[in-house]
């Protein structure tokens, strides 16, 4: 049987073409080791079984001869090499560093095994969820429908990580007949190729038994003790998987973007301490014991720090964690609800929290940035964090199905049928209603009583000091009774469109306006293409009434108005210049929807408007708002 095995990829008859780009493997390539963490350590915990899953990742230096049929493989990577040079650049310098790597004495493998787990279940058949891990496209084969995958793309994130694209996959799993059983395969993600004899080959190749592509059984061939899964008498305490990533690129700082990227997503699952993860012989343990201590370890700290958006994702998490953790400090509510069953809400007082509503499923983060009505402005509320899981099996499963593929979010439209799409929707809305509601119970800031400073009637004027409105100049604000005057101008107001321009002035939280009035769009100034202008002088103009903005980071302002009348308005922003105005994209927005880079919401005429708005890029001059009838 041993002629049988090595490595094999498929001859293609139907003269298609694998290209090196695959899309599985380009989903995690932005932030690959911090993707491997989250999707491996999911894939662990949804085949826990009773007790704490351990997950252990450990790098170890191995002998490239002891790499099962070396020389196939090898010769396999020289025939990519050659058909590589009609791909791309990226294509020519991967074959090349791989047929360096397998050239050298030794070669870098990280070996990434859990317990306590079911282990990848088969035989390999359609069906079973060890055909689903290897063999399957666009398939997720989980034990229930509440487990966190669904669609089968995170099985991709090893070859990520690896300089071979080449995984090998031990497991053992209990058969009702045979008891603990193993099996193992290898697969190398590469692309199409001729071989010696000019026929086609497949991008995707396989080590096993060459015929169908088949894992190794025990008996069918010696494998190598950093490879397999458990000893030559397998029994339940070998149940599980073991992956060696081929190829691993060690750079510095691996072990603590692992460690981060656990604690960011499994905090819930290591506070409940259903979940330990060690990294590197236990450099860093990841448990309910050790979790409070590793959130301020100085050397995982240093690392993200250069990270996008690492290190507030880090501090954010810890904020959760302790929500979860401190139950002295935490408000605890639950409801049952129509459409996702019983559900907990946990909140945390506390001066400088991020006022964020974090959602967890199954003790994994999903996002903090959920963009459910009245779950993005948080204004007028004490500082706090808030932590969302749905605790009923059959809600769990309604928002699982909504999520996209990278787990960050709960879309609608993602279900199959109208009536389930309705029945998310209206889950959706009726659980961000829910937690506003309690938000607004334990943290809504209480108004403060009016009192009045005479020390400062000389800077600000209350009502009775208003009779005299002619000065024409003059803006309330929103929040209180304060009046700012610019400056003794008169100022006719328009009906067409109103430009904010921010001052240098700085009263607490309340910034400086000066609203001025214009008549339109002044073709000669106006940044936009003609097109827009035509389009622009089409649609009516509207008046948008005590106009502010307020610098909430270099990349975002919060926009306040009250419009003149009642409909479907699209709001464009501009960077005003001296002799131009220049558009700003708007990337996101807390209330209303985002299209072609203006803001489109519908307004009440005298209901006053707040709406935290993103740009693209970061800008720091004043800003110009007009807004039209859509």
């Amino acid at each position: 049987m041993t002629s049988s095995i090595g490595w094999n990829h498929p001859i293609d008859e139907s003269d298609q073409w694998d290209g090196f780009n695959d899309s599985g493997i380009e989903h995690f390539a932005g932030r690959p080791v911090p993707y491997l963490a989250r999707e491996v350590n999911q894939n662990s915990y949804d085949s826990r079984t009773e007790g704490q899953v351990i997950v252990r990742f450990n790098r170890n230096t191995v002998e490239t001869s002891t790499i099962p049929h070396l020389s196939e493989l090898i010769n396999t990577i020289t025939l990519c090499q050659k058909a590589a040079v009609i791909e791309s650049e990226k294509a020519k310098v991967f074959f090349q560093r791989a047929q360096e790597l397998l050239e050298q004495k030794s070669i870098s493998v990280l070996s990434i095994s859990d317990h306590n787990t079911r282990g990848i279940a088969g035989p390999c058949k359609n069906g079973t969820p060890f055909f689903a891990f290897m063999k399957a496209h666009g398939q997720s084969k989980k034990n229930n429908s509440t487990e966190l995958g669904s669609f089968g793309i995170g099985k991709f994130a090893p070859y990520a990580v690896s300089d071979l694209r080449t995984v090998f996959v031990s497991t053992v799993y209990s058969d009702p007949e045979k008891g603990p059983t193993r099996l193992t395969q290898g697969k190398s993600i590469f692309m199409s190729h001729d071989d010696q004899g000019s026929v086609r080959r497949r991008g995707v190749g396989f080590w096993g038994v060459k015929e169908k592509c088949q894992p190794v059984p025990d008996e069918g061939f010696l494998l190598p003790n950093w490879l397999q899964r458990g000893g030559s008498d397998l029994s339940q305490a070998d149940i599980g998987t073991t992956l060696s990533i081929l190829g691993f690129d060690p750079s510095p700082g691996w072990q603590e973007r692992i460690a981060a990227s656990v604690a960011e997503n499994f905090f819930g699952s290591i506070a409940n301490g259903s979940l330990r993860v060690e990294i590197d012989n236990q450099k860093y343990v990841l448990a309910q014991e050790t979790i409070r201590q590793f959130f301020s370890t100085e050397k995982v700290l240093n690392v993200i720090r250069s990270e996008e958006r690492e290190p507030e994702l880090f501090s954010n998490a810890q904020q959760y964690w302790t929500t979860l953790s401190s139950l002295s400090e935490t408000i605890v509510e639950e409801s049952q609800t129509q459409n996702l069953g019983l559900c907990r809400l946990r909140i945390r007082l506390g001066e400088g929290l991020p006022k964020r509503v974090c959602f967890l499923r199954n003790g994994m983060f999903i996002s903090d940035q959920i963009a459910l009505p009245g779950l993005k402005n948080f204004s007028d509320f004490k500082d706090f964090v808030a932590v969302f899981e749905c605790i009923d099996p059959s809600g769990i499963e309604l928002l699982r199905a909504m999520e996209p593929p990278r787990h960050d979010s709960f879309q609608y439209a993602r279900l199959a049928s109208k009536e389930d799409q309705k029945r998310g929707k209206n889950a959706l809305r009726e659980v961000a209603q829910w937690i506003r509601d309690m938000l607004k119970r334990h943290a809504k800031d209480p108004v403060a009583e009016v009192t009045s400073l005479d020390e400062l009637k000389d800077y600000f004027a209350d009502d009775a000091d208003l009779s005299d409105r002619s000065l024409g100049n003059e803006e309330s604000n929103p929040n209180g009774k304060i009046v700012i005057r610019a400056r003794p101008l008169t100022v006719k107001p328009s009906p067409l469109i109103l430009v904010g321009r921010e001052s240098t002035t700085d009263l607490g939280n309340v910034e400086g306006v000066r609203d001025v009035a214009d008549g339109g769009i002044d073709s000669e100034n106006d940044a936009s293409s003609p097109k827009e202008q035509e389009q622009g002088r089409q649609r009516a103009s509207v008046s948008l009434n005590g106009l502010r903005a307020v610098t909430t980071s270099s990349k975002s302002r919060r926009i306040s108005f009250t419009p003149a009348q009642t409909g479907s308005i699209s709001v464009s922003v501009f960077e005003a210049g001296a002799d131009s105005d220049y558009p700003l994209m708007l990337t996101d927005c807390s209330i209303g929807e985002i299209k072609a880079g203006r803001l489109q919401i519908d307004i009440q005429r005298g209901e006053r408007l707040s709406i935290d708005v993103s740009f693209k890029s970061a800008f720091d001059g004043a800003l110009k708002v007009v807004a039209h009838e859509v």
